[in-house]
Formats: structure tokens, sequence, C-alpha cells
């Protein structure tokens, strides 16, 4: 073989390596996008089930005679007020509330009450915990935020 030859055989070489470490970047690249945008469906829908349970539970207020100022008030509550204690996402994720204001107590966001009524003070802690961990500061603790806030409520303090 000439040199000419090999010369062009590494050249080839060369290119095909320097191409198949851009295809992986750019693969990387539209799983992060697609992982992302995967995300940003979830918190939605777990947005929309939330005014879904809440405006369920306006109304039950209203046809047990809490009339238009207790339907105001349970819709007032916006997302991630939790129902019979438990807080559920879209996804069927749930857990008990008083849990995440345990674990946010622990963690240091939340100084309110631990009464399971995940209100706007609770609110406010979860999304200055996702604020602090690189998570979507939306006040609504999904899977995600679970997976790193729940180390708290299993720690001793």
């Amino acid at each position: 073989m000439g040199r000419a030859t090999r010369l062009t055989m590494l050249m080839l070489m060369i290119g095909l390596i320097a191409l198949s470490g851009c295809a992986s970047r750019k693969t990387g690249k539209k799983v992060d996008t697609l992982q992302a945008q995967v995300n940003a469906m979830t918190d939605e829908l777990v947005r929309l089930d939330q005014s879904l349970q809440d405006t369920r539970a306006a109304l039950q207020t209203q046809e047990a005679g809490g009339g238009v100022s207790g339907t105001r008030a349970a819709v007032s509550a916006g997302e991630g007020a939790a129902v019979g204690g438990m807080y559920r996402t879209a996804s069927g994720f749930e857990i008990p509330s008083v849990n995440i204001q345990k674990a946010l107590k622990k963690a240091g966001y939340y100084n309110g009450t631990v009464d399971g009524k995940v209100g706007p003070g609770t609110r406010d802690a979860i999304a200055a915990f996702q604020k602090d961990n690189g998570l979507k500061a939306d006040g609504i603790c999904g899977r995600g935020t679970w997976a790193k806030l729940k180390s708290y409520l299993e720690a001793i303090k």
C-alpha cells in the first residue's frame, strides 16, 4: 500500500471517528430535549389534575351548602392543595401531605404547622427547595422533587 493510500485511509478513519462523536453528542442533546419536554408535560398534567381536584372540591362544598364563598375558597387553594390528607399528582403518585411538610421542615424550608394542608406556605417552601436543588421551581411536589426531598424525611434529626 502506498503512502498516499495510507494517508487517505488515515484521514477517512479520523473523519469517521469525528463524525461518530458528533452524532453521539447530537443524540445526547436530543435525548435531553425530549426529557425536558416530558418533564414539562408531566408538570402541566400535575397542575391540571390539581386544578380538577380543586374544582371538584369546590363543587362539593357548594352542593353541601357552602355557597359561592365556599367555592371561591376551595378554588383559590390552587395547585398543590391536598385532598383528604393525601397529595396526588396526575400520574397517580401519592404521598401524605404531612410527609411533605415534615421533610420541608427538617430541610429548613418550612416554618409553619405540620397540619397536612398544602397551602401557600407549603407551596412557597416547595418552590424554594426546588430552586435551591436545581429543579423547576413551580411549588408542585412531583416525583422529581420528592425524590430529593424524601431524604430529609428519612434522616434522623
